[in-house]
């Protein structure tokens, strides 16, 4: 069982600031998942990032890097999606370069 490093980009912490108490906490229940199980639960690849999945339509991207790092990008929700997959991807671009 793999276990995770968590980063959190100045994209992801302000985002999660906007976010509820309630959902702060599932949010951090989630990860602490990652990073002790390597339990990802529903997620979708999208290519170089992949998004944690909530059933509320909240979403979260992310990037893995060497040596067992998250990187987590961006939050946002399903309305959003597109907009915020794309600038999920070039924040992952520029952590790579």
């Amino acid at each position: 069982m793999t276990k995770y490093s968590i980063y959190k980009t100045e994209n992801y912490n302000d985002w999660i600031k906007t976010q509820s108490l309630k959902s702060q906490r599932q949010i951090l229940e989630r990860l602490l998942k990652i990073e002790e199980n390597g339990h990802f639960g529903h997620i979708r690849n999208l290519g170089k990032i992949s998004e944690l999945k909530f059933a509320d339509g909240r979403r979260i991207y992310y990037g893995i890097v060497p040596h067992a790092t998250v990187i987590l990008l961006l939050g946002g929700n399903k309305n959003g999606q597109e907009k915020d997959i794309k600038k999920a991807a070039k924040i992952f671009s520029q952590i790579q370069s």
